[in-house]
């Protein structure tokens, strides 16, 4: 049993230094998107893949040995890191406490921090679609009166961009 609960705090430590990068990265990005520096962007989100992709395999690395453990303390069921904390000796029982804590609150500075990017991303995208909406309606008159007093759409449409390929 002590080498399951070594293997789960290993892993525990692990899924906390993939959620402290993925973090840093985040708040990387948010600068890029503040600053609009859309070169350094791009690299942050390809970095930020990675790293998620880390914290996606310390994640299910988490949840076998979980059951790993869960099995060799006789636990049917026991999928989640509450469950097990029960059947823990107390000493290990707080390491695991405090990893679990640390893991909850980096988990909630992720969310804060993914949702800021995405409020950022998305007001600059509307930003964006207005103001092309604004140059649309100012260059394209589409629709008129007609002689008849009937709308009479145009033909053709003004554009701000030139698609040459």
């Amino acid at each position: 049993m002590a080498h399951g609960i070594t293997d789960l705090k290993e892993a525990l430590t692990l899924q906390v230094a993939a959620s402290q990068e993925l973090l840093l990265l985040l708040a990387a990005e948010h600068r890029c998107i503040v600053e609009l520096d859309l070169t350094g962007l791009e690299a942050q989100v390809e970095r930020k893949d990675g790293a998620f992709a880390r914290l996606q395999v310390s994640i299910s690395r988490c949840r076998q040995v979980m059951a790993t453990l869960a099995l060799e303390l006789g636990l049917s069921g026991a999928d989640r890191l509450s469950l097990l904390l029960a059947a823990v000796a107390t000493p290990q029982r707080e390491e695991l406490q405090a990893l679990q804590g640390k893991l909850l609150e980096l988990g909630a500075l992720l969310g804060k921090s993914a949702t800021a990017n995405k409020r950022l991303l998305q007001g600059a995208l509307d930003m964006v679609n207005r103001s092309l909406g604004f140059f649309e309606r100012a260059l394209n008159r589409s629709t008129t009166y007609g002689e008849a007093g009937r709308m009479v759409g145009r033909a053709h449409r003004a554009s701000i961009l030139c698609r040459e390929a």
